[in-house]
């Protein structure tokens, strides 16, 4: 560790000037970055490997699920996909490799989970190096060899390592962009920062406030002429995200109207819930005992220095602060670029123990607390938590005489869906046989996952269990099942369907 966070004592520490290039930006990596990634690459498979949950529904049926109906013909259907409110750039993708993977044989949720999720753990790892490049450019060789150490390590990125979904995304896009904007000027870097910049819009419309600030410094900091090779190239990556619409929907950029008239119309905050505009705040200093609210206080006192940052987290926090409806996950472009203004407060606090205990054991004691602390949270918080209800639908998906199949586990959104379960057969939940007696599952289901704490069907039998969620199959199945016109393909959403339809139809 002392090694990857020592630097040359003569490096210059000068301010990154405005139309001007950082000394840093020109100097020779640092070649010990690749060991910080290799190891940021091992935690985040490692990730990949043990968890097994589904943090938010959208990750899953926004976005896999839907892939996984492109490749094999079947799946849940949510509200957004039936009235045309979701682009199929992101979900387009991830079939693609499902495709990819399905050719070389992992054509199974065993084989195509993990890989998937090894792929974003990999996609991961570039915030290691935009974090050391940005640092590096912004402040100094010592602060970027800390903050790559910081993004390999803090639990919330790892948290997000093994997740596809468009603020994630989006975020490392805008992350790597903010790195090279802070370098030296080219066309093709130009060309680059554009298409990352397109693509952070494309995928999520409301990344596009911090996504214009960007090129805003391209503006500043590079030639017009380069500022306008970013603006063309970016408008491709929307532009193609709008033929996609048109393709699709058969109108362009229909989804993106979509989306922001029917949520208007949903009022998220009354259906989904709503937070305080301090929110975001409140859970940024809560989920890092203060660390990020001291990164912040840094950043505000050398805001000189610090200002791009500043300027990132403020056209990330604002706009989010002023939507009713608010999830973490909406702002995660913030813990990377608060991880770079801790790295720089920790080295700067470091050179004023030098008289005592010599900086470099500062950076260390830091270093280790920052790694305590995320170690702390990430058991906290689940990192590598296995969801019962997802092992047991895993388990489903390996078996080859299912059905039917029933979760009595609670809502669909938080199953595993056809994602996991890999049979194209009925699924049902709980609402669609709502006032049935259990003796009539005979004839409709040949598996039932259950919750343990409820006991035994009549007629079938406990054949795995998995801590909290039991396997039951039918004893004497019989010869034929009767299906419900609502197989759980396009599931009732309460608090929506009453809106939605059957007045409410895509433009």
């Amino acid at each position: 560790m002392h090694r990857w966070i020592e630097a040359d004592y003569n490096a210059a520490h000068a301010m990154m000037a405005v139309g001007s290039v950082d000394e840093h930006a020109r100097a020779q990596s640092w070649a010990g970055i690749h060991v910080v990634a290799l190891a940021a690459l091992a935690l985040r498979l490692i990730v990949a490997c043990w968890s097994m949950r589904i943090t938010y529904p959208d990750e899953l049926f926004q976005y896999l699920e839907q892939a996984h109906r492109l490749v094999y013909g079947y799946g849940i259907v949510p509200w957004e996909y039936r009235l045309a409110a979701r682009n199929w750039l992101l979900p387009g993708t991830l079939a693609g490799l499902l495709e990819a993977l399905r050719a070389i044989g992992l054509d199974r949720p065993t084989g195509y989970i993990p890989a998937l999720k090894g792929i974003f753990a990999l996609v991961s790892v570039c915030l290691v190096y935009a974090s050391y490049t940005l640092a590096r450019n912004m402040f100094d060789e010592r602060t970027g060899r800390l903050a790559a150490v910081l993004a390999a390590i803090w639990y919330e990125l790892l948290y997000v390592s093994t997740i596809a979904t468009p603020e994630v995304l989006s975020a490392y896009a805008i992350f790597g962009a903010l790195a090279l904007v802070t370098g030296h000027a080219s066309a093709r870097r130009a060309v680059l920062v554009g298409l990352l910049l397109g693509g952070s819009i494309a995928l999520r419309l409301q990344y596009a406030v911090p996504a214009v600030a960007l090129w805003a410094l391209v503006v500043i900091n590079w030639q017009w002429r380069r500022a306008v090779y970013a603006a063309v190239a970016g408008a491709a990556v929307v532009g193609f995200a709008g033929l996609l619409d048109a393709w699709s929907w058969g109108t362009a950029f229909i989804s993106y109207y979509n989306n922001l008239d029917l949520n208007l119309l949903l009022g998220k905050g009354d259906v989904f819930g709503s937070s305080p505009p301090s929110a975001y705040l409140y859970w940024l200093t809560v989920g890092s005992l203060g660390v990020h609210l001291l990164a912040i206080g840094y950043g505000v006192l050398q805001w000189r220095r610090s200002w791009p940052i500043l300027l990132l987290l403020a056209c990330v926090l604002v706009p989010h602060s002023l939507i009713a409806h608010k999830e973490y996950r909406f702002v995660i472009l913030a813990v990377p670029l608060l991880l770079v203004l801790l790295a720089a407060a920790i080295v700067k606090g470091s050179q004023h123990l030098r008289p005592k205990i010599g900086d470099l054991a500062g950076v260390s004691i830091a270093v280790a607390l920052v790694a305590a602390l995320s170690a702390v949270e990430g058991v906290r918080h689940g990192l590598v938590a296995r969801d019962d209800r997802l092992v047991a639908t895993l388990e489903l998906s390996r078996r080859t005489d299912v059905a039917a199949v029933l979760d009595l586990n609670g809502d669909w959104a938080e199953s595993g869906g056809f994602y996991f379960l890999h049979h194209d057969v009925p699924f049902y939940f709980e609402q669609q046989i709502r006032g049935m007696p259990m003796s009539a599952l005979r004839s409709l289901v040949s598996h039932v996952l259950m919750p343990v704490s409820r006991g035994t069907i009549p007629g079938f039998r406990e054949t795995a269990r998995y801590r909290t969620v039991a396997i039951l199959e039918q004893v004497a199945p019989p010869q034929q099942y009767r299906r419900l016109a609502d197989d759980g393909r396009k599931p009732n959403q309460p608090g929506l369907e009453e809106r939605l339809g059957p007045g409410v139809e895509p433009h």
